[in-house]
């Protein structure tokens, strides 16, 4: 994914440790800085690596698209994991594919009838620029999906958001034959169309090869045994190691820059396997088939992984801009105003014909259409990342050989590239910050994502809320002198077993009583219910007893949200305990216990099957 680099950057020789101690410390201040103001955290980010293009560090700049590649792969990583092969229905791809469709041929139509491209010129600028910045949108849709539980819009837009990308890359590598770049023979443009056909068939079929592989063989790694002791640990961090290896050779298989393919399609230029879309399938089939245990070790390891992998994307993003292309601003609006209006009429035009067919498992209503438009088109505005990758190729291969204005073609569509990640990341995502939120609690009052399967789910955790109650007069039983214990309900008996077992255990992991443990998880799950959305509360203030000295913190404190989130499913909520009262605060309750604070985070919550509470002992 190779990108240009500014060439009026100046680069300074001086140890890279404070390069990195710069990207990271100052990114990190930058950002929580943006935050406190109700400010996109990724925008800071990005004005800090802004910053840091006027005093470069040399090895870093040298490194600079190698950097950026990797924090892009984390993201196809996290989005593969997230995406469930039920999710994947037909109302999915029309929402990925039309409104991107639209969009790509109002831009060709507008710098062909306008601007005086030609159609190849036009088609090749509407697809660097037509993409969504799923670098951007991804974990932002993460963020939405765990303040607004079970709400399908941000769901759909996270499933969408890859297929987008994968569409733009393809289209992008059909493309490059028609655009006749220099020192590349003739093509057969059917030959080329082929070719692209196999390669998805290859990635697709290679990716789930993978991916179901290293899901059946990883969650049984332990069972591997040496003279008689046991080889793997069964560590979260040894799960997230294998899968992250097992997607790098993915990615490594499908990478390569022209002529140095590690596996090349042999009857066409290019390699075999589209890289991007070989981490998703992979990352995707892995979830299908891991264990569940496994599949929530492996998510919330990378929710610390995520951590810094942002500040390098977004830092990366930011240092590529240059206050020279500015000027070029009042050419590139227009393009950015036709496109925009395009992709909003796709996207009702869209959900229109999914309420119209019926399409199976559809989250629209009659009622909200226009809301969920909205959110649909915001969550489309920020662009980041295949701009980034596919700006600079129409300049670094030569483009249009055979056509008379080919130099100003190539510098127009790197320049708009460069002026979509500013403006549009920007904006965009300080749109999506501020309406996102606010959409979605319009249309909160609708049936949760795969309803039907989330009302069995909660169902079956239903009894949970009595033997909770249950369990917690047990407690105090237990701690009081000599005081009789409640019994639990004749029907909640086996749930009580399960979660005193499950209390015994996080008592003796954080080394805190049963008691502490429970009060804990009802304190802040109380927190968590609609009846108190719209007060604050701040985590610190409460004095949770918790031990946050232990020797995993990232994956203890991950285990602590996902108990609370399978707490804050169940129906019936939790009385607020007196000691919440004044102190609640907003509904950022459990991120002062974790490193998903940060505003785009890789895995902010596993699924609640992933708890204790949710499994028998």
């Amino acid at each position: 994914m190779a990108v240009a680099v500014n060439p009026a950057a100046p680069v300074v020789e001086y140890p890279i440790q404070l390069g990195i101690a710069y990207l990271f410390l100052v990114g990190y201040l930058v950002r929580t800085l943006f935050v406190s103001l109700r400010l996109p955290a990724s925008v800071g980010v990005i004005a800090t690596g802004f910053a840091f293009s006027y005093f470069f560090q040399a090895d870093i700049f040298q490194a600079r698209d190698v950097l950026q590649e990797l924090a892009f792969f984390l993201v196809l990583l996290t989005a593969g994991l997230e995406i469930r092969l039920q999710d994947l229905k037909p109302y999915i791809f029309m929402m990925a594919l039309l409104p991107a469709t639209c969009e790509l041929l109002a831009i060709a139509a507008y710098g062909h009838m306008v601007m005086g491209f030609t159609i190849v010129e036009g088609l090749v600028l509407g697809t660097v620029l037509v993409a969504l910045g799923d670098g951007l949108v991804i974990p932002k849709m993460k963020e939405f999906g765990s303040n607004f539980r079970g709400h399908p819009l941000p769901r759909l837009v996270f499933t969408w958001a890859p297929l987008e990308a994968s569409f733009a890359l393809a289209l992008f590598g059909m493309l490059v034959g028609l655009s006749a770049p220099a020192n590349q023979p003739h093509i057969n443009f059917p030959l080329m169309v082929l070719a692209n056909l196999v390669r998805i068939a290859a990635t697709v079929l290679v990716g789930a090869l993978l991916g179901a592989a290293s899901g059946w063989l990883i969650p049984k790694r332990t069972q591997l045994r040496v003279g008689g002791k046991q080889v793997f640990t069964g560590a979260s961090v040894e799960s997230f190691l294998m899968v992250l290896a097992v997607a790098l050779v993915a990615f490594g298989i499908g990478a390569g820059d022209a002529g140095k393919e590690l596996v090349p399609m042999r009857f066409s230029p290019g390699s075999l396997f589209q890289p991007e879309l070989l981490v998703i399938v992979t990352g995707t089939c892995f979830a299908a088939v891991a264990d569940r245990q496994v599949l929530g070790d492996v998510d919330a390891v990378m929710g610390g992984v995520w951590v810094f992998g942002q500040l390098v994307l977004f830092s990366m993003l930011g240092s590529r801009t240059s206050p020279g292309i500015f000027p070029q601003l009042l050419h590139v609006l227009p393009i950015i105003g036709v496109g925009l209006c395009f992709r909003l009429a796709g996207i009702f035009v869209a959900i229109g014909l999914s309420l119209l067919t019926g399409a199976s498992g559809h989250p629209f209503q009659r009622t909200t259409i226009i809301p969920d438009a909205l959110f649909c088109f915001l969550s489309t505005i920020p662009r980041a990342t295949i701009q980034g990758a596919l700006g600079s190729v129409p300049v670094s291969q030569r483009f249009f050989q055979h056509c008379p204005q080919k130099h100003n073609a190539q510098e127009f569509i790197f320049t708009a590239a460069r002026l979509y990640i500013v403006c549009m990341s920007i904006c965009g995502m300080i749109l999506l910050n501020t309406f996102g939120p606010y959409l979605c609690s319009m249309t909160a009052d609708r049936p949760d994502w795969n309803s039907p399967k989330v009302e069995a789910e909660a169902e079956k955790a239903m009894p949970l809320t009595k033997a909770c109650e249950d369990v917690e007069a047990q407690v105090e039983g237990d701690e009081a002198d000599g005081a009789a214990n409640v019994p639990p309900s004749e029907e909640g008996e086996a749930e009580v077993s399960r979660v005193a077992a499950a209390l015994e255990v996080l008592a003796k992991q954080f080394q805190v009583s049963r008691k502490a443990v429970l009060w804990t998880l009802r304190a802040v799950a109380a927190c968590e219910v609609s009846d108190v959305a719209s007060d604050t509360f701040d985590v610190n203030e409460l004095r949770l007893p918790i031990c946050r000295t232990v020797s995993d913190p990232i994956s203890i404190a991950q285990e602590i949200d996902t108990s609370l989130a399978n707490l804050a499913k169940l129906r019936r909520p939790y009385p607020l305990p007196s000691m919440c009262g004044k102190q609640a605060k907003r509904r950022s309750t459990t991120r002062g216990l974790t490193l998903a604070q940060f505003e785009c985070t890789g895995s902010l919550l596993k699924q609640a099957a992933y708890s204790p509470l949710s499994n028998p002992l």
